[in-house]
């Protein structure tokens, strides 16, 4: 008895393609948007001093009126960054990117930004030249760590931002993180844990449609201790359900082409 054989349908070879095409959409529905020093490898710290103050192309919250500079603590050290791997690090991080992390003291205020007019220590701007586009919301993620704070009082936030008249006006809602030792084990193991914001898709009346993007990282409130932090990641999204979309057009148009095929015996 011979076997069955099958031929395959042209317009199911077709839909074979289309479905293919769609899950390659829905597969690359983020691209990365290059944000300068994302990973605070620049300034290079020097191993004998642990920390360094200069941050470059991210610019510094301004000093709040409530803060006096004294010789143990200046504003300029209230953020800064640090070498966080082996040998120079203690307690290293088990997925830091490169080999250095910046940190933020837990002080109302303490923060640092970066869009296309920020200036960081030696007055170089940023470099954050990407703009919101119609049609595309946009993720921000940083990797963080809380240290030696109080539990459920130290608070920081993540945002995106635009500027309008020099004011920076956020797009959406900011990703507030509270301290607990539950989600920051004191005791490790140090892993720095994705926080994420997520803007609003962009339509093209918003008032931020067209304007530069700025990140912002600032700490809400706190009573000492720091929260360390890392990669920068900043991504222009393809809406879900347009994705979404593309991968059901293409399984439908699969399955009523394979519905088509032809058996002979």
């Amino acid at each position: 008895m011979m076997k069955p054989k099958y031929i395959v349908s042209r317009s199911l070879c077709i839909a074979a393609l289309a479905f293919g095409l769609a899950l390659q959409t829905a597969s690359i529905n983020a691209q990365p948007i290059t944000v300068a020093n994302h990973s605070f490898e620049s300034q290079l710290v020097n191993p004998f001093f642990f920390i360094d103050t200069r941050i470059d192309n991210w610019q510094k919250a301004p000093q709040p009126g409530y803060f006096t500079n004294s010789p143990q603590l200046s504003w300029d050290q209230t953020a800064g960054m640090f070498i966080g791997t082996p040998p120079f690090s203690p307690n290293p991080y088990s997925n830091l990117h490169g080999n250095q992390s910046a940190y933020m003291l837990s002080l109302p205020g303490t923060g640092i930004f970066q869009d296309n007019v920020s200036l960081d220590w030696n007055s170089t701007i940023g470099g954050l030249n990407a703009t919101y586009q119609p049609g595309f919301a946009y993720e921000l993620k940083l990797g963080v760590f809380g240290k030696s704070m109080t539990n459920d009082v130290s608070m920081m936030s993540l945002s995106l931002y635009y500027r309008d008249s020099g004011n920076m006006i956020t797009v959406g809602a900011p990703t507030i993180v509270t301290f607990n030792t539950s989600t920051f084990n004191p005791a490790g193991p140090f892993t720095l844990l994705d926080v994420v914001v997520t803007t609003p898709i962009v339509q093209a009346g918003d008032a931020w449609a067209g304007k530069n993007i700025g990140i912002r990282i600032d700490s809400l409130f706190g009573l000492g201790g720091y929260w360390d932090m890392d990669n920068v990641r900043l991504a222009q999204v393809v809406p879900e359900p347009t994705a979404l979309s593309l991968l059901a057009l293409g399984l439908g148009s699969l399955l009523v082409a394979g519905g088509r095929t032809r058996r002979k015996v």
